[in-house]
């Protein structure tokens, strides 16, 4: 099906994926990267929270001006035909639009009508993203009229990529969540017990694992402030060591809901 510089292609486009830990970035980089693969016109990829609802900062849209974006996500992402999917998928799923519905059903339909036909994008293929039987994103390319629906080929490709973007997305997701909570917790510690931005600043220096000779050198002050600095961080939390520093300050969110 795919010949073997293609292979070697996808391989080293996987490893660069791999790397990546931000996701604007990572979503940028996919667009492209199918672009080199699949020919389309339009794409997008859709990031979904624990609740199922549209992550906006984490959506991306290629080939699409704003109206476009807007009148998705706003009108017509309600009434795309991936929402029949949603019910029943357990696991990461490739779709393609005209062997989801037939074509009697699907032309007549208010998406087709009225969003795809306008944008001339009626071919659609895409990855329904799950991990844990959760939905956690929707990937969507799209082909104008004159370019056909999509190939065999290239829903071979999709199904090759599928589970390395799944694995991908789900970590990315999972750290950039373990951070937000992080910097809440030092956010929480810094309102409880009075730290200044400098105690808060090493604060996290310890929390890394840092020395008090590495943070002097981060921070470019004497040994002694920073040791001045750490004596006040105890006696204002009410500790005696960094290991029930850091065990106070990671606990203080649920402390708060308690």
């Amino acid at each position: 099906m795919l010949k073997e510089f293609e292979w070697t292609t996808i391989n080293n486009i996987l490893l660069e994926l791999y790397t990546i830990d931000e996701i604007k970035t990572f979503t940028k980089k996919i667009m492209n990267v199918f672009h080199m693969l699949v020919t389309y016109s339009k794409g997008y990829l859709i990031l979904l929270d624990d609740d199922q609802r549209i992550i906006g900062e984490n959506t991306y849209f290629y080939g699409c001006d704003s109206s476009f974006e807007k009148k998705y996500l706003e009108t017509y992402y309600e009434k795309d035909y991936v929402k029949y999917l949603y019910e029943f998928s357990k696991e990461t799923i490739v779709f393609q639009d005209s062997s989801m519905i037939e074509d009697n059903v699907r032309e007549n339909t208010d998406f087709y009508q009225n969003f795809l036909l306008p944008a001339d994008i009626p071919y659609g293929v895409g990855i329904l993203i799950v991990k844990d039987e959760k939905i956690i994103g929707i990937f969507n390319l799209f082909r104008s009229s004159q370019q056909g629906d999509f190939t065999e080929r290239d829903i071979y490709i999709l199904n090759v990529l599928k589970k390395h973007m799944e694995n991908i997305i789900f970590r990315i997701l999972k750290s950039s969540r373990q951070t937000v909570a992080i910097d809440r917790c030092f956010d929480n510690a810094k309102s409880r017990f009075m730290f200044s931005d400098r105690e808060v600043e090493i604060l996290k220096l310890i929390a890394d694992g840092k020395s008090n000779n590495e943070i002097c050198n981060q921070i470019n002050v004497s040994i002694s402030t920073v040791k001045k600095h750490i004596y006040n961080i105890f006696n204002k939390s009410g500790v005696n060591s960094r290991t029930q520093l850091l065990n106070l300050i990671y606990s203080i969110d649920s402390l708060e809901k308690a």
